[in-house]
Order: C-alpha cells, then sequence, then structure tokens
C-alpha cells in the first residue's frame, strides 16, 4: 500500500568543445515510503457500506457478488 518513489539528481558541466552541456553525474535513488496509517483508519472508518456487509449472510454475499459483476460488465460494455 505504501508508494516507491525515484529521486534523480543530475550534474551538468560545460563541453569546452562543443559549448554544450554535458552530463557528468547522475544518481537515482529509490525510497519505500510506507502508507499512512491514520489515512487508512479515515477512511476504513467512512466506509458506510462495510457494515452493510458485514450482516449479510453468505447466500447474501453471493447474489451481491453477482449483481456487482453483472453491474461492472454493463458499465464495461458500454465504453
Amino acid at each position: 500500500m505504501g508508494v516507491t518513489t525515484k529521486e534523480v539528481t543530475s550534474e551538468y558541466a560545460m563541453d569546452d568543445e562543443t559549448g554544450k552541456l554535458k552530463l557528468i553525474k547522475q544518481k537515482i535513488n529509490e525510497k519505500n515510503l510506507p502508507p499512512n496509517a491514520d489515512i487508512i483508519k479515515l477512511i476504513y472508518s467512512k466506509n458506510e457500506t462495510k457494515d452493510e456487509y458485514e450482516n449479510l449472510t453468505d447466500e447474501q454475499l453471493i447474489k451481491e457478488k453477482q449483481r456487482l459483476l453483472k453491474e461492472l460488465k454493463e458499465n464495461d460494455d458500454d465504453c
């Protein structure tokens, strides 16, 4: 759930022969940023349908799954 970012640091110098900038050094750093736990808690606390699905029986969950899959397929066909 975290994010991986790349930070590129480049150093250039003027080439005496061509008069153009020339890449001298380039450093690439990759950073892994963990997810923000407070944001995850907020998202889950605001999830209004969570309680709705927790109280459904297995049979009701299967019907809801089929309904959602059908709805996704119909929306996909519209695109």
